[in-house]
């Protein structure tokens, strides 16, 4: 019987308590081995590449080189390792930089003990490829929605694009329809706020999950979603969002062209 290695895993992040305090909280976990630390992303850079590990987990905000910077060197120099992001910023414009950059999930730093574990238990069983250069659409798109730039929303699009943006709302199918939407919801104040936290190659497409902030008659809620993105070229061609991860991945299966 093959004995099982526990993950490895490299922590980068510049304030020393910090992680000290991670160090310990993994290591509660058997199938868990800290094998290096550094304090800045330089160090990071050199000592991911040295130790080879399962998964990175890193800050953004450090000197002498942030995560953002670093994110791709360490992916290069170390590509079968599963970065995640552990950062003191909220999820949003910042998310999308950092998972665009090579991250594959993206968590804060209030995020308890058992999230971080989950997170990297569920990130070191995931199969290469890693990263998927057409998140860059998805990254310009969301980007565009959260500037209320309609028309650099739609130039993502493809014409005939099937939109879905959220669990259980309607399905659009052109961009002319989806400009319909995008200006009926800015001008009544019934925006949404998605939130990215994970994205990864799934088949034919890619599958984003994160968070949708919605109005609702007592105010605005929050709910994980999962988007299945497929594409034509350079554009988006389908986005639909679900509830279930599952309910991605049967999505691409069935509706995303190889």
């Amino acid at each position: 019987m093959k004995e099982l290695r526990p993950i490895r895993v490299y922590l980068v992040d510049d304030v020393e308590e910090l992680r000290l305090l991670v160090r310990i909280a993994l290591e509660e976990d058997p199938s868990i081995e800290v094998v290096g630390e550094a304090a800045n992303g330089r160090l990071g850079v050199a000592g991911v590449e040295e130790t080879q590990p399962d998964v990175v987990l890193l800050d953004l905000s450090m000197p002498d080189m942030d995560g953002l910077e670093a994110i791709p060197l360490m992916r290069e120099r170390a590509p079968s390792a599963r970065l995640v992001v552990l950062s003191g910023h909220e999820a949003g414009r910042v998310s999308l930089e950092a998972l665009d950059q090579g991250a594959m999930r993206y968590l804060n730093k209030a995020a308890d003990f058992d999230a971080i574990r989950s997170a990297i238990h569920e990130v070191a069983e995931m199969e290469p490829p890693f990263t998927d250069e057409r998140f860059s659409i998805v990254h310009r798109m969301w980007a565009a929605y959260l500037n209320g730039m309609v028309d650099a929303v739609l130039a993502e699009l493809d014409p005939d694009v099937v939109w879905h943006p959220t669990p259980g709302g309607r399905e659009l199918r052109t961009s002319e329809q989806a400009r319909t939407c995008l200006h009926e919801a800015w001008s009544s104040g019934r925006t949404m706020g998605p939130r990215a936290y994970g994205v990864e190659p799934s088949g034919s497409g890619l599958i984003v999950n994160g968070t949708l902030e919605m109005p609702q008659a007592e105010g605005r809620t929050e709910t994980p979603a999962y988007w299945a993105f497929c594409f034509r070229g350079a554009k988006v061609a389908l986005a639909i969002g679900v509830a279930r991860r599952e309910e991605a991945e049967q999505v691409l299966r069935e509706r995303c062209a190889a």
